[in-house]
């Protein structure tokens, strides 16, 4: 029989999995870049479509998920969970530029750590995507009492949050994640 935790794992997963086929996109894409110039216009014009479609997929999932986690807990009434919305082109031209700053900042642009900022970047939208579906749906769900935040271990700042054990039911609670975070929102039954 499947548990909870279980399921937390498996869905902890399948985000990773979706994470690093984006990872592998972007490193194929950082292979094309020769100068700055065309890193900092390439990430302009592809970050908001590896989001649109790594991010709605990484939504999707959670939904999928949110609606397992339902029927594991045999959660009363009847509910669908929802995809979270997108961030807007904003989000991803700031990603864009701020993680371009390693190829201008430099006498030798550093590719290489350019590369890393974005994709640390590219899994927090990613997996936020995921979290915010899981959020949005635990709040709107008659059954659900919220959502809390578990962690696959990793920083202090994570931990100590988590520690708290708190379940959260407001639209204003911010998840507060950062890139690379590996942490879950759970919906509360």
């Amino acid at each position: 029989m499947l548990t909870l935790q279980a399921e937390v794992r498996r869905h902890r997963r399948e985000l990773n999995d979706l994470v690093d086929l984006s990872k592998k996109d972007l490193r194929i894409l950082f292979r094309e870049f020769k100068t700055p110039d065309s890193a900092r216009d390439g990430l302009l014009d592809v970050l908001p479509k590896f989001v649109a479609t790594y991010g709605s997929a990484a939504a999707t999932l959670a939904a999928d998920w949110y609606d397992d986690m339902r029927d594991l807990v045999d959660a009363r009434g009847r509910f669908r969970a929802f995809p979270a919305e997108l961030p807007d082109v904003g989000r991803t031209e700031s990603l864009a530029r701020w993680g371009v700053s390693p190829l201008y900042d430099a006498t030798t642009p550093n590719f290489s750590a350019s590369e890393a900022l974005v994709a640390g970047g590219l899994q927090r939208i990613i997996a936020d995507a995921s979290r915010q579906t899981t959020m949005g749906s635990s709040i709107q769900d008659p059954s659900a009492s919220g959502w809390s935040r578990e962690t696959a271990g990793g920083c202090a700042f994570c931990e100590m949050i988590a520690g708290r054990g708190e379940v959260f039911s407001e639209a204003t609670a911010d998840f507060a994640s950062h890139d690379n975070c590996q942490c879950s929102a759970v919906p509360a039954f």
